[in-house]
């Protein structure tokens, strides 16, 4: 269906201010400057959506940059530890990648940790499967700072590395805080559940297959856990969902909603998402419902 929205405003305003020809000639604007865009990111995603879930080499070579920017990303850390295997691992075992999709993970992430890495073209190589797809790179980008973050310290190489995939993606710089601070906030809630899950995926059992080590310790680390044990978990709560604790019922109710609608598999899908990436941010629901949940049985709701 195409977008009118455009041409109906220009239309109308050209009407009310000035007259008939110019209400026609708004609507021809309203049509280039917003119309036009709006159906050019439908198709995008359209496109993108068809080839996610028809095209296996598609899927492959998305599984290939994926992993190769969590490789990229982890090596700011200064050497690659065994969380961010472990949680790489995680991540494989919840999308249930099949063993040649494995060995192309593991082999894009030694890739990415490589001091020849050239992540440009590894940029470019995305943008051309993904097209105008915008959706898409906050997903992706939640993956890598899963695995930044997954041995609880983000170092300033880490998050350097972090921000300039967003610059290169064209994410602004506090929208990508903003995912940072929300996956910080999920790791604290995620503390008060058990030993048997971690980040929201269930663990796997062989973590280092297929990846080599390499670099030194880095010992200018700023660790996003220096007061885990008297973390405010219901502050974290209302961090992952994006409101401050001065938020009426109303607006922690709508806060729920519009992140549980992000993440429902339809709209994952509709999206551009593959099936397995559709079942990893299914898994992300359930910290946002806990952090609900949590809410809630603060405010007797």
């Amino acid at each position: 269906m195409g977008s009118y929205k455009g041409r109906i405003w220009g239309f109308l305003i050209g009407l009310i201010f000035f007259n008939p020809l110019t209400a026609v000639i708004g609507s021809v604007l309203g049509y280039f400057l917003v119309d036009k865009p709006n159906m050019k990111k439908k198709e995008d995603r359209a496109k993108a959506y068809k080839a996610f879930t028809q095209d296996a080499n598609y899927n492959l070579a998305l599984v290939d940059i994926t992993f190769s920017l969590a490789g990229y990303v982890a090596r700011g850390a200064g050497h690659i530890n065994t969380e961010h295997i472990k949680k790489a691992n995680q991540i494989m075992d919840t999308m249930q990648l099949s063993e040649n999709a494995r060995v192309i993970a593991r082999s894009a992430f030694n890739e990415g940790k490589s001091e020849s890495f050239d992540l440009g073209s590894k940029i470019a190589a995305l943008n051309n499967l993904i097209g105008g797809n915008t959706s898409f790179i906050d997903y992706l980008l939640e993956i890598e700072i899963q695995v930044a973050l997954s041995d609880k310290v983000l170092t300033q190489d880490e998050q350097y590395r972090l921000m300039e995939l967003a610059r290169y993606l064209g994410v602004p710089s506090q929208n990508m805080a903003r995912l940072i601070q929300q996956r910080y906030s999920q790791m604290i809630l995620e503390s008060m559940f058990s030993g048997q899950s971690y980040g929201g995926y269930s663990q796997g059992n062989s973590y280092n297959q297929g990846y080599s080590y390499s670099g030194s310790s880095d010992d200018s680390q700023n660790s996003y856990y220096q007061s885990q044990g008297s973390a405010d978990k219901l502050q974290a709560a209302y961090d992952l969902l994006g409101i401050s604790k001065d938020a009426s019922d109303e607006e922690v109710k709508r806060a729920h909603k519009k992140l549980m609608l992000k993440y429902h598999p339809d709209r994952l899908a509709s999206q551009g998402l593959t099936q397995e990436m559709i079942r990893l941010y299914t898994e992300k629901a359930k910290d946002i419902q806990a952090a609900f949940d949590l809410i809630k049985k603060s405010r007797n709701m």
